[in-house]
């Protein structure tokens, strides 16, 4: 197998060097299972030729250091007491007046750009929304990656960047059966059903995915500020995801 050195963590690589990342793991983890170098150029070759360019409106956009500070906000504002309501749902806030402001959230979470310029890429995003009176509304439980509700916005490094993170675990635990290192946590389950119940299931993924996400955002955020003995730091951090397979007409386990 290829030995693929681990990647130094840069909170703002660019969209390109992430890119190239993705495809060398992904490539490196091809060989691993037995694919050669002329299927898998012609595989890619196949792909780039079908590709169409035009299929899609979608803007890529390539967020950086933008990107956490959207989530950091998301976040806060569904788990600090003071930006919820009586129904633990994130309350509408003021773009920059007072103690209870998109403005006050911002600086609470920690963030290191302008208010202005979070709140326009989450509106962007479809994140959040402007009501009629002027304040700002939580559409999202979270900051998504994804399109928005009018259809146009991608962050590509952030897409690139949850990519490389599954490519990363799998790769290493493939090098840890040859002995090296300890395998990382790495399950997934698939099972055939009735197609009915694809809704019920993304509900319970959905459901169980988010507490999941919460439970560990949580014990990192705790854990953020503790100070390296080393001096050394490492970008930690979990995934959970919806699988669909496709369609199968006849039932396997």
């Amino acid at each position: 197998m290829n030995a693929v050195e681990p990647i130094p963590i840069a909170p703002d690589r660019r969209g390109k060097q992430l890119l190239d990342d993705v495809v060398r793991l992904f490539t490196d983890l091809l060989l691993t299972s037995g694919a050669t170098l002329t299927m898998i150029d012609d595989a890619m070759s196949k792909a780039i030729a079908s590709a169409n360019e035009n299929r899609s409106s979608t803007i890529f956009t390539e967020l950086g250091a933008l990107l956490r500070d959207c989530m950091e906000v998301m976040c806060a504002w569904r788990r600090d007491i003071a930006f919820v309501g009586s129904d633990g749902e994130p309350i509408p806030l003021s773009e920059s007046f007072g103690e209870k402001s998109f403005e006050a959230l911002c600086a609470k979470a920690g963030c290191k750009h302008p208010h202005q310029e979070i709140l326009k890429v989450l509106l962007e995003f479809g994140a959040v929304s402007i009501r009629a009176d002027g304040m700002v509304n939580s559409e999202t439980p979270t900051f998504l990656l994804g399109r928005s509700a009018s259809g146009g916005r991608l962050a590509t490094d952030g897409l690139l960047k949850q990519l490389e993170g599954f490519l990363h675990a799998v790769h290493h635990n493939v090098c840890s059966v040859s002995g090296n290192g300890k395998p990382k946590f790495e399950r997934a389950c698939t099972v055939s059903v009735a197609s009915e119940l694809e809704p019920i299931f993304d509900r319970l993924v959905r459901s169980r995915g988010q507490e999941f996400i919460d439970s560990i955002d949580e014990w990192l955020e705790r854990n953020a500020e503790h100070e390296s003995a080393s001096g050394r730091y490492v970008e930690l951090g979990a995934g959970a995801y919806f699988i669909n397979l496709g369609d199968r007409l006849v039932r396997r386990r």
